[in-house]
């Protein structure tokens, strides 16, 4: 798993670092389209989950009535790390409803101390955790790695708005670990019975458009961003019926009126998919229909939003019922 998600990186940082240098821009979908396409299934392996839901449900809520009880919100460095131990944990009273909106209260009350808060944005982009077991076959650890990018753009959001303490290099560096993950997540559930939120692509939207607020961040790296958020969502083998539609379409349109710049790279992107499905026959496999009807999903997503570019839209309108 390691080699892959090294050389993955590896391989997006040469694109990014192209694309700066001008030499690649038009060709950026296909490139990304290959890495896709490259990723092989690695053999199962084991996936290590916390088996103390009783227990660690006990301790949230222990957690949460002692920090009630101050008057100023502090969580200390022993509950942060056990909190982060519970993402991976697939009941969603633990992992949902207890860790993550506990986390997302104590973002609101600005209860982490400096240090915590690069510690969190370290520790919740380990190969370990954002990367554990991604290039095998569809497994729970999809829980962990989901909702790591999703508290990195809380993150983001709230050093952008309070904290000011990450560096454009540590921007740099997640953009550049959220294209790589983008190219190897497999996994699209959305609702898992029993188990609660994946929702990978829902939680994929919200950090690309809290980076997409980034200032320091280059066109160059919110347009690699963009690419790799489309070519992603065309090899989901997953239906992303979850409402993944609504969030990604929401990213892309606030993306695309920013800047005249932005629009033109979506018709770029949009155009790159487009011209592949032109050689494309009708396949009679779940696989085909599931990704045709992702394509629909999302398209009428972005048709759906008023404030969508006029040169996206003529486009979209032009293509949308086209092989």
């Amino acid at each position: 798993m390691d080699s892959q998600v090294d050389s993955t990186i590896k391989n997006i940082r040469s694109l990014r670092r192209q694309l700066h240098q001008g030499k690649v821009f038009r060709g950026l979908p296909n490139d990304l389209h290959e890495l896709i396409k490259n990723v092989s299934v690695d053999a199962a392996t084991a996936v290590a989950l916390p088996e103390d839901d009783t227990e660690a449900l006990a301790k949230i809520a222990a957690i949460e009535l002692r920090l009630k009880a101050e008057k100023k919100m502090q969580v200390t460095d022993s509950d942060l790390r056990y909190l982060i131990a519970h993402l991976a944990s697939t009941n969603p009273e633990v992992r949902d409803k207890g860790v993550f909106f506990l986390l997302s209260d104590l973002f609101q009350a600005d209860a982490f101390t400096e240090k915590q808060v690069t510690w969190l944005f370290t520790t919740l982009q380990r190969k370990d955790i954002l990367f554990a077991h991604i290039t095998e076959p569809q497994n729970d650890a999809v829980f962990l790695r989901s909702f790591a990018v999703m508290l990195l753009s809380g993150l983001v959001y709230a050093d952008l708005n309070r904290y000011h303490l990450l560096t454009p290099r540590q921007f740099e560096n997640l953009l550049v670990n959220l294209c790589a993950y983008i190219v190897l997540e497999r996994d699209g559930r959305g609702y898992v019975a029993g188990k609660g939120w994946a929702h990978a692509y829902t939680h994929i939207g919200n950090l690309a458009d809290e980076l997409s607020q980034v200032p320091s961040l280059m066109r160059g790296d919110k347009l690699l961003l963009m690419a790799a958020v489309l070519e992603g969502w065309q090899r989901s083998e997953d239906s992303l019926v979850f409402g993944e539609d609504q969030r990604v379409s929401a990213y892309l349109v606030n993306i695309a009126t920013k800047n005249q710049f932005y629009a033109d790279a979506l018709v770029m992107c949009l155009t790159a998919w487009q011209t592949r499905l032109r050689n494309l026959k009708p396949q009679e496999n779940l696989g085909f229909w599931t990704r045709w009807y992702n394509r629909s999903r999302l398209l009428e997503a972005l048709l759906m939003r008023a404030d969508l570019p006029k040169v996206v839209v003529d486009y979209l309108q032009k293509i949308i019922d086209a092989y």
